[in-house]
């Protein structure tokens, strides 16, 4: 079984709060980049196995608007390509 991965989004208000409670939830490399492009890395490199689970979507998904919905397209392509990847979000 793989490991699974609960975010609570729902005092994410930037996209430095966002990327700072992925290093805190996820086990990412030291030389983590904290941007999208290098979560896509992380995902398809070592994310087989992974169950995350954002919650408390809905704050989030406003604040960061444009950046909230990269993230989202990037998750459902990364896991498209990881078969045993598994990104869902929640409100």
């Amino acid at each position: 079984m793989g490991s699974v991965f609960y975010i609570d989004l729902s005092e994410v208000m930037t996209k430095e709060e966002l990327q700072d409670i992925l290093v805190k939830e996820l086990p990412l490399p030291d030389y983590y980049g904290k941007n999208l492009d290098a979560l896509n890395d992380v995902l398809t490199e070592s994310g087989n196995g992974w169950n995350i689970i954002f919650y408390n979507t809905k704050f989030a998904a406003v604040k960061l608007g444009k950046y909230f919905d990269a993230l989202k397209r990037l998750c459902k392509e990364a896991a498209e390509d990881m078969p045993e990847l598994k990104i869902r979000f929640f409100e």
